[in-house]
């Protein structure tokens, strides 16, 4: 799929909580998808609390991006998930990231921005890094 090619990643502050962090995935100055996550420096820990990918390209490998993109930029940080939904679930599990659930997490993480909580950022809205 060419979007694929052509889709950009940027880093952005997240609106879900003053800790968390997201990436913006941007197509044509249209954000196409997001991926929340928390890192703690202090434990090295880091984890992914949503991923939205719009419905056309849900299955075009944008997601494993993004993750790889996550463990690239924070090459030293062990990495887990709170993902909920059965498509997030699936991704996390072919990534290999552990259950943030499972009490494996960091004690300086809120965890307050969940998976399907917060204010969803909408595909079709700009991006205003892209302009």
């Amino acid at each position: 799929m060419l979007a694929y090619r052509d889709v950009v990643i940027f880093h952005s502050p997240a609106p879900t909580s003053e800790r968390a962090q997201s990436l913006l995935l941007v197509y044509i100055r249209r954000i196409v998808g997001e991926v929340t996550y928390e890192v703690c420096e202090h434990c090295a820990s880091g984890v992914i609390t949503q991923v939205q990918v719009a419905s056309p390209l849900q299955d075009s490998g944008l997601g494993t991006r993004a993750v790889s993109h996550l463990r690239a930029c924070y090459p030293d940080i062990t990495w887990r998930s709170c993902l909920t939904q059965r498509m997030t679930r699936d991704l996390a599990h072919r990534m290999r990231l552990p259950n943030d659930r499972a009490g494996l997490s960091c004690p300086h993480l809120t965890g307050g921005a969940s998976e399907g909580r917060g204010r969803p950022r909408r595909s079709g809205r700009r991006a205003r890094s892209a302009r």
